[in-house]
């Protein structure tokens, strides 16, 4: 039995050499030490098979621990590798959550600009005139655009070509009267005929090479056109110098809107320019020139400023209708409007009082500028060509004149001075010009 026993180092031992582990050393050297008693003192120490069951217990050991070694040293791996899945994960999902943040700040900025905008569209549709509606667009570019200059620039609507009727520069600061302007740069009008047959919008940021080979941009600061326009017919344009290009979606929404607006203003101004303008001659009714006269009046009070309320009546119109036919006289009179509204600056005010006679409200002019104005009107009336069934004929006019505050300071004594100047002119021969204050003289 003894000898037996040797079989277990036997075997620690060779798994020592397989295995290469001290520990089976350890156990190899704890067997022969008990085995090397047992024979010293010749008798048995432990039962052989309780001394099996250790040795066996103490050759299993080195193998559970080595199991457990690997098993610990995969869960660890294993571990570390879920760990590391875990942390990049997290990451991912932080950078998802910023991303949603970033695009949560975006959309409420998007969004309180799209209510400032709705604001600011409520606001235009209340206005019921250009120059109302007008404010409010500098106004609303200056406070959510970054631009340096701009412009509104409103096309001809009565023509299927490209042709500029009236151009503004957008300020915040506006005077009494909306005063018109020039573009800066040539090449604005160029790029806007191009879009007025195709085209919505156009970017230049300032070193685009084909851009500037293809319209000979000769500037180097970034610009912006955009169309305003209702379905395929354009009104009119937005330019903006130094625009930023991020701004395009609110810009773009802006510039629809403002299409919209535009295009109702325009037609609101019709529809009030044909309640008060006469329809053959395109001049204000005797109703509008009266109120226009006793409002002119009141500033002019206010301010010390001159006026001058002038008549003009046709010498021997009923004669000409008699001669060539109503339809004649409606173009003499037509033609009398225009040759009055060349003559005249825009802000004065010219009316078909009655029949032939036509009233004229000269602001903020003396006596003697009336009479030079009037004089020249007189002239060119009577030296124009009027022509009727391939028959040319001439007309001459009489025009009576009176001045605030000298001949009277309501609208009711200028109307009646002016009146009774027309009508010494009438009795003096006609084609001429006569003003109060020579009445009163003689």
């Amino acid at each position: 039995m003894i000898y037996e026993i040797l079989l277990i180092p036997i075997v620690f031992l060779i798994n020592f050499f397989i295995r290469g582990k001290r520990g089976y050393i350890f156990i190899f050297l704890v067997c022969l030490s008990l085995f090397l008693i047992e024979i010293f003192i010749k008798k048995t120490l432990l039962n052989p098979l309780f001394f099996l069951s250790i040795s066996l217990t103490f050759l299993s050991f080195p193998f559970l621990i080595d199991r457990f070694k690997k098993m610990s040293g995969n869960s660890l791996e294993e571990l570390r590798k879920g760990l590391h899945k875990i942390e990049f994960d997290c990451k991912e999902i932080e950078n998802k959550i910023r991303e949603i943040e970033g695009e949560i700040q975006r959309l409420e900025r998007e969004n309180t600009i799209m209510l400032e905008l709705y604001e600011i569209a409520k606001e235009m549709s209340k206005a019921l005139s250009f120059k109302d509606m007008f404010k409010i667009v500098c106004y609303t570019l200056q406070k959510n655009f970054s631009f340096d200059k701009g412009f509104l620039v409103t096309l001809r609507s009565d023509l299927d070509i490209f042709q500029i009727n009236k151009i503004y520069e957008l300020s915040p600061s506006l005077e009494e009267e909306l005063k018109e302007v020039y573009l800066p740069h040539r090449v604005y009008y160029k790029i806007m005929e191009s879009l007025f047959y195709k085209g919505d919008l156009f970017y230049f940021d300032g070193e685009d090479k084909e851009m500037i080979n293809k319209f000979n941009i000769d500037i180097d600061i970034p610009f912006v056109i955009s169309t305003l326009k209702l379905g395929k017919t354009v009104i009119g344009f937005l330019v903006l110098e130094n625009f930023k290009k991020e701004e395009f979606s609110r810009f773009s929404v802006f510039s629809t809107q403002l299409s919209l607006e535009l295009r109702r203003i325009m037609l609101y101004e019709n529809v009030e320019k044909m309640a008060i303008t006469d329809s053959l001659t395109g001049l204000y009714v005797r109703r509008k020139i009266i109120e226009s006269l006793e409002l002119e009046i009141e500033r002019a009070k206010k301010h010390k400023f001159f006026l001058t309320f002038l008549m003009l009546d046709i010498d021997h119109f009923k004669k000409c209708n008699d001669r060539f036919g109503h339809l004649v006289g409606d173009y003499v009179l037509s033609e009398i409007a225009r040759i009055l509204k060349t003559n005249l600056r825009e802000i004065d005010l010219i009316g078909r009082y009655g029949g032939e006679e036509i009233a004229i409200l000269l602001l903020n002019t003396k006596e003697d500028e009336a009479k030079i104005v009037a004089e020249r009107i007189r002239e060119k009336i009577a030296h124009f060509p009027f022509q009727a069934y391939n028959e040319r004929f001439r007309i001459t006019v009489s025009i009576g004149g009176a001045v605030f505050p000298k001949d009277g300071d309501s609208s009711l004594e200028l109307i009646n001075h002016a009146d009774n100047a027309l009508y010494s002119a009438k009795k003096q021969g006609r084609n001429c010009v006569i003003f109060y204050g020579e009445i009163k003289e003689k």
